[in-house]
């Protein structure tokens, strides 16, 4: 029996331009020297979604975390659950600094996603004390216990001795449309416009948030401090959201 030397294969000379990952949204995000798969958003890439809640920051930059926003159905209105990978809200485990934090007291009871769970408010966290979000995609039950069956999401707050920033922001949605109008019926006795267009703004929210690093004494102990206030408007559409937002970091 005779054995064939494979031939090396011939070298083309093309260069890859460009390779497409599916199923992330932002590269250099995921943690690959790790045992599980751990995705880390920084701050700025939640400030640079233009949206001012937590949870509502992160499920725009995580595909596998869902935060819907039901309406009419009581308590769910304001303390709205979020889930990781489809499962219940009371099946992720939040942590703040590596500490579990607490749940809501409000227990879903609406027909809504999450019935029956007690979900962590994210949303009581002000996105300017934010450092980073460390989110385990994986079920880790066996270390955690059964709050960590969909996963882990690790909030960790700034702790810097010096600096600042001071940040304004404004958003509403915008809702416009031009459509040109179909033909009248032959026995039509009424007259319409040759296009029908409409432009609607509205929900419009105000964001001033600042946060100034302290250093107590020599060691390094510290202090970070923020002051958050959103204004926010009802709205009543879906459309555009235009954002604008300064920044003054010191």
């Amino acid at each position: 029996m005779s054995a064939q030397t494979p031939q090396p294969a011939e070298d083309s000379g093309e260069e890859i331009s460009q390779i497409i990952v599916t199923g992330t949204r932002v590269a250099d995000r995921s943690a690959l020297d790790t045992a599980v798969p751990v995705d880390v958003v920084r701050a700025d890439a939640l400030a640079n979604t233009g949206i001012t809640e937590v949870n509502q920051a992160l499920a725009t930059a995580l595909p596998s975390f869902n935060f819907p926003r039901p309406g009419l159905a009581d308590g769910t209105d304001t303390t709205r659950p979020a889930t990781l990978r489809g499962l219940s809200p009371d099946q992720t485990l939040v942590l703040l600094n590596s500490k579990r934090r607490h749940l809501s007291s409000p227990v879903n009871v609406n027909g809504t996603i999450g019935r029956g769970a007690a979900a962590v408010d994210l949303n009581t966290i002000p996105i300017a004390a934010v450092q980073s979000i460390e989110v385990l995609r994986d079920g880790a039950s066996a270390q955690y216990g059964s709050d960590a069956i969909a996963g882990v999401v690790n909030v960790r707050l700034r702790e810097a001795r010096d600096g600042g920033d001071l940040m304004l922001s404004y958003g509403q949605y915008d809702t416009s449309f031009d459509s040109p109008r179909g033909p009248l019926p032959a026995a039509a006795t009424w007259s319409a416009p040759e296009n029908i267009e409409r432009s609607r703004s509205d929900g419009g929210t105000t964001t001033v948030s600042a946060w100034k690093g302290l250093e107590l004494g020599a060691a390094s102990r510290n202090a970070t401090g923020n002051t958050p206030f959103s204004n926010y408007a009802p709205f009543g559409r879906s459309g555009r959201f235009l954002y604008g937002r300064v920044s003054l970091t010191f």
